[in-house]
């Protein structure tokens, strides 16, 4: 049973994330290449060279999703998601990211996921802790990363903000502290473009007003919105089980998990956030909220009769989405 073997303790079953990436993905290099979406930020002018080579491109996006995959699996493992080290989290995030890439692809996203995980990672710490300040600097800077990669990402602030405020008794440089670290980084931004003379260029946001409406859900295949329905109902589905914890549940584990419920919903705002900023739906956004609460899910479906049945649902569903791609189902 694939499910069992990922949700113990066997570190050889990890191979499986990079060949399952490499098999899905390496063929679109010589194939019709990705889909990737401009909006204009910042970002995309660092990636504007990657954007004109089809195979540049797609090794990239690889070596993006494999580092994001690794990431969540650590912070998940070295936090007590679980009480055991498991692989879950890298696997859905491998193929929730492969199969977005294939839809619609983000690389400002893919890159800012992995400051999220960096600053996750400080972010968690903080448990318990009685000198907490460099952890929440640190954290808020990481956040910053994301949000000057991937402007909506600016949401990250205010979850930062109401996580200290819920798992922390008020201390006012607790707060403060977070907040200027997360500016830094436009800070750097913006001296940057003073230094090249390009201040013209400093808009974060590029909204084009259009009369047309906005028909990006209307256009996906029926393969495409399979995928995206059964990925709102497995995490609808999983919430419950992540919400309401155990009895025998440590307190550090719903504070992690209240942490990262709090920073989820962020980004579930970023992704509303960039459509009213740039109009368009940027779903790549939806990538951690999925590997960490369907992941929490899938790796408890011992005490779930629905678990292992929504796993194979979702690996369905995303398996239609790559070989509709390839067009070998119409």
């Amino acid at each position: 049973m694939i499910l069992r073997s990922f949700a113990s303790n066997q570190p050889y079953t990890l191979v499986a994330v990079p060949a399952t990436v490499l098999l899905a993905m390496l063929p679109m290099a010589w194939g019709n290449g990705l889909n990737p979406i401009i909006a204009g930020f910042p970002s995309d002018e660092l990636f504007s060279g990657i954007y004109t080579s089809k195979f540049l491109l797609v090794v990239t996006t690889i070596v993006l999703i494999l580092v994001g995959a690794v990431l969540s699996n650590l912070i998940f493992n070295k936090h007590e998601f679980y009480n055991i080290p498991v692989y879950v989290p890298a696997v859905m995030y491998a193929i929730t990211a492969v199969t977005i890439s294939s839809i619609q692809l983000s690389l400002p996203v893919l890159t800012a996921n992995i400051f999220i995980l960096a600053g996750l990672n400080k972010q968690l710490r903080v448990f318990r802790q009685t000198r907490v300040l460099a952890e929440y600097f640190e954290c808020g800077f990481w956040f910053g990363m994301a949000a000057v990669f991937f402007p909506p990402y600016i949401a990250l602030a205010g979850g930062l903000w109401i996580t200290t405020l819920v798992t922390r008794a008020f201390h006012w440089r607790e707060h403060l502290l977070p907040l200027v670290a997360f500016a830094i980084p436009f800070l750097y931004w913006m001296t940057w473009k003073y230094w090249n003379n390009d201040l013209n260029d400093i808009v974060l946001f590029r909204k084009v007003i259009s009369f047309d409406v906005n028909t990006f859900f209307s256009e996906l295949s029926w393969g495409q919105g399979l995928y995206l329905l059964v990925t709102v109902l497995v995490v609808v589905l999983a919430l419950p089980r992540y919400i309401f914890l155990s009895d025998r549940a440590s307190n550090k584990a719903r504070s992690v998990k209240n942490v990262f419920l709090i920073m989820a919903l962020a980004m579930l705002l970023s992704f509303v956030l960039g459509y009213f900023l740039v109009m368009k739906w940027i779903l790549m956004t939806v990538v951690l909220p999925v590997t960490f609460i369907a992941g929490y899910w899938f790796t408890n479906y011992r005490y779930s009769l629905l678990a292992p049945l929504a796993f194979y649902a979702y690996c369905a569903a995303a398996t239609i989405v790559v070989l509709e791609y390839y067009r070998l189902i119409p």
